[in-house]
């Protein structure tokens, strides 16, 4: 395939003013003759902005300084005119189509390029280390400049710098996914066809055909979700798909070495309501650590992170801990780590165990901030899928396999339906140092990559009118007015997730909290994702100084949750959005990609169950007057 063909498709999706336009044009992408089986995994990982799902550990990022000397190379241009250039236009893409341009002007390229070859030239980028990796780095991206037209150097110049500007998430790929597929799953599933169809003519649908037709992309797109959901690989769906159609989906199966998305868990803010909801139910202690899922196959252990990035070489202890304690040939397990004090044996908080990520000096760290991991879940033991058994038997297993002491243990719980019960453990836990508690429904089976009332979580920062923490994306900045001024950024704009509508939909702008430190490097970081417009997932009634990609993750308190005629979170016809009222930022949260951030749906619980607290206190105050 031609990589021009791809680098139109690109240009075409950037420019797009909606998530619609994106699917589609996607789903045009992927029904191109040349998008065959051999090249379709690589034209979505590309698309994703790598070049191999982030399990596979495979980093082509370069910095902005050897990007910078690539294009001098090839130009004919000093470094420093690079530099200028980049400093005008504020994005090397940008200069690499310009400096392009020039060249094609002077007819001093090309042969055509290949996405075969760009892909290949990244892979080995990523793969170069050792004494004169940077060289081979510098000559192999040259490689790409040399030959590309305008419009490719622009994307080739992007990719390696984790800034292709495109707005394309996951969920995106996958509605393409079902978009090409529709009519083959509508041909197989003809009952399925025909109970929509009942259902439409019961209910006098208007524009039948075209919510019948939205309604079959919908049911396929649930089907390859939930296969991305245990193996989280786009490009290797996609691959199975090309190759044998729908019939592809089946052979896809849980897999030790590919990461599991994690399930998530709900709030309430009482023990009462969690009993009221679940009945008798496991609660476990809430650590606060490193949440990490741990696959086993024989005497190769490997580790990865709540956003399936394979974390394995940062916990060597964790690793031997496994080997020797974890009694099963094969397995899948989830857990949580965190940073003990070997002499007293407490727990370091969060702060201190975040320490542990990192890429060098990771021996003395294992040392000095040794890690205790406890597990509470098991997915996989000797090639048995566990995910549909019932939450009690998983746990016995993993009683069974999981030889306690030393780094390996699993989570102190408890099995109740009494609340006061709730309420003991709770506060034990709390006492011990943890976060809070989870309780969760025993006959629950594992629900991958899905937000349930299976796992219910209460934690002690409940106790606030806000009833948690928010976790949420940011999608732009503010310049800033008086004395923050100079470090070009005032405060953030920031979004929850709607996972329905895969969008970001503004909630605060946030001003509170950071450091001038912090304002000075959030403006370092957030330029190189800087958009030009509004990005196609996005949606604000406040517009912010600079658009940004929807990448960076926070972590946000606020005194409340009020209504909101400038946000879009949760704005419905007639009825304005929410927004926190005074937000302040606590940290950033690194383990988290931007879809993992706070629902719209948990904001809108939120609001929900801080509107009931207020009616019961004016209720209670009433009576006592």
């Amino acid at each position: 395939m031609e990589f021009g063909k791809l680098a139109g498709y690109w240009e075409r999706i950037e420019a797009a003013a909606s998530r619609l336009e994106m699917t589609s044009l996607l789903g045009g992408l992927l029904r191109e003759r040349e998008t065959d089986a051999a090249v379709v995994s690589k034209v979505i990982y590309l698309c994703q902005g790598q070049i191999a799902p982030g399990f596979k550990g495979y980093d082509i990022g370069l910095g902005e300084k050897l990007v910078e000397e690539a294009l001098a190379m090839t130009s004919g241009y000093a470094r420093e005119e690079v530099g200028k250039r980049f400093q005008k236009l504020g994005d090397l893409g940008l200069v690499a189509q310009e400096i392009a341009e020039k060249k094609r002007q002077q007819s001093l390229f090309r042969e055509k390029l290949s996405v075969e070859k760009v892909y290949d030239n990244f892979l080995r980028i990523a793969k170069a280390s050792g004494h004169g990796s940077q060289e081979q780095k510098l000559k192999l991206l040259a490689e790409l400049l040399n030959s590309a037209s305008p419009l490719e150097a622009k994307f080739v110049t992007r990719i390696p710098l984790g800034a292709m500007r495109l707005g394309i998430g996951d969920p995106t790929l996958m509605d393409a996914l079902a978009v090409v597929y529709s009519k083959e799953f509508l041909a197989k599933e003809k009952r399925a066809a025909e109970k929509i169809e009942a259902e439409l003519k019961e209910k006098k649908e208007e524009k039948r055909g075209e919510e019948f037709e939205r309604r079959v992309r919908q049911l396929l797109r649930e089907r390859i979700e939930e296969k991305y959901n245990i193996h989280s690989d786009l490009g290797d769906i996609a691959r199975l798909l090309k190759e044998k159609g729908l019939k592809g989906l089946d052979a896809v199966e849980l897999t030790p070495g590919v990461p599991i998305r994690p399930t998530l868990a709900e709030r309430l803010p009482s023990a009462g309501e969690i009993v009221e909801k679940l009945g008798e139910c496991m609660v476990e202690g809430k650590f606060d650590g490193f949440r990490l899922q741990v696959h086993k196959r024989e005497d190769e252990v490997s580790i990865f992170s709540r956003r399936s990035e394979n974390v394995t070489p940062m916990f060597p202890e964790v690793i031997e801990g496994v080997k020797t304690h974890l009694k099963a040939r094969t397995a899948i397990i989830e857990g949580e780590a965190l940073a003990v004090n070997e002499e007293t044996g407490e727990f370091f908080p969060f702060q201190v165990t975040i320490q542990r990520k990192r890429k060098h000096g990771i021996e003395r760290a294992s040392e000095e901030l040794p890690l205790k991991l406890f597990a509470f879940d098991v997915m996989m033991v000797d090639g048995k899928n566990l995910m549909p058994l019932p939450f009690r038997e998983r746990r016995k297993t993993l009683e069974r396999i999981v030889e306690r002491g030393g780094v390996l243990d699993v989570t102190p719980m408890i099995v109740t339906k009494e609340p006061e019960a709730v309420d003991a453990f709770f506060t034990r836990c709390i006492e011990q140092g943890l976060e809070g508690i989870v309780a969760k429904d025993l006959d629950a089976k594992y629900i991958a990559g899905a937000r349930k009332f299976a796992w219910i979580k209460l934690k002690r920062s409940y106790k606030g009118e806000l009833q948690d923490s928010v976790d949420l994306a940011v999608i732009g900045y503010f310049k800033g007015k008086g004395i923050r001024t100079r470090f070009g950024l005032g405060a953030l704009l920031a979004a929850a997730y709607n996972g329905e509508r895969d969008c970001f939909e503004s909630i605060a702008k946030i001003g509170t909290g950071l450091s001038e430190a912090q304002l000075a490097e959030w403006e370092e970081r957030l330029k190189k994702i800087k958009a030009n417009r509004k990005p196609a997932r996005v949606e604000s009634g406040l517009e912010p100084d600079v658009w940004t990609e929807p990448v960076h993750v926070i972590e946000v308190r606020a005194d409340e949750i009020t209504r909101s005629p400038v946000h879009a979170c949760g704005r419905e016809a007639g009825k304005p959005g929410y927004a926190l009222r005074f937000p302040r930022l606590v940290s950033f949260r690194t383990d988290k990609k931007a879809e993992e951030a706070t629902s719209t749906k948990e904001i809108r619980d939120m609001f929900a169950r801080q509107k009931a607290q207020k009616t019961q206190e004016s209720g209670k105050g009433d009576d006592s007057a």
